[in-house]
């Protein structure tokens, strides 16, 4: 039996919400390692240990410089093939609870004009935002919530230094304006789940 509380006027409420949780699913350790960087250093380095001796020998220092750059960037671009589908299943996942990874900031605050890297997740007549350490690490801090969410006109393309290939959506919200730089697939599960009633 669910907790009820009484109230003036013979009205009844119910348990608080619980604590939201934006915790995004899990990377599996091939994203780990790709992440860390490791994978982009190794083949290049492997590449210059292995053939730049010979082809400076056989082609001279530039085109075996450049022979060698060229091919470690494709051996790199080979390695990532099989983190591809592992991202793009995990965005699904989490897509299906509702959340997805974006940067927020709030209009107009004392920290206007800085994005926040994060995830938001959409619940019918609210948003949430949580920040991440950096791109690939934890969450930290507490949870935004910001009521009724409101879309104010239609997205616009992000800079490619704020989200690549992503768009910006301002939302008007109990806490004023709020911008949130997405995919676009995301802004719109968002601009969905938030504007439903909740009936």
């Amino acid at each position: 039996m669910p907790l009820e509380l009484q109230i003036r006027g013979g009205n009844t409420i119910g348990p608080p919400r619980p604590e939201p949780s934006l915790e995004p699913t899990p990377r599996r350790w091939l994203e780990k390692f790709y992440d860390s960087g490791i994978a982009n250093l190794v083949p290049p380095l492997l590449m210059f240990l292995v053939a730049f001796d010979p082809l400076r020998q056989a082609l001279g220092w530039l085109p075996a410089f450049v022979i060698t750059v060229v091919a470690g960037v494709a051996l790199g671009l080979v390695i990532s093939l099989p983190v591809v589908p592992l991202k793009k299943q995990r965005a699904k996942q989490d897509a299906e609870r509702g959340i997805v990874e974006c940067v927020h900031r709030e209009k107009g605050s004392t920290l206007r004009g800085r994005w926040a890297t994060g995830y938001a997740k959409a619940e019918p007549g609210r948003l949430l935002f949580q920040a991440k350490t950096g791109q690939t690490g934890p969450l930290y801090g507490s949870v935004e919530i910001y009521i009724a969410p409101r879309p104010l006109g239609k997205p616009v393309k992000a800079p490619f230094s704020v989200f690549p290939r992503g768009e910006i959506m301002a939302f008007a919200t109990d806490k004023g304006e709020v911008e949130l730089a997405a995919a676009p697939s995301s802004l719109k599960l968002l601009t969905e789940l938030t504007t439903q009633d909740g009936h």
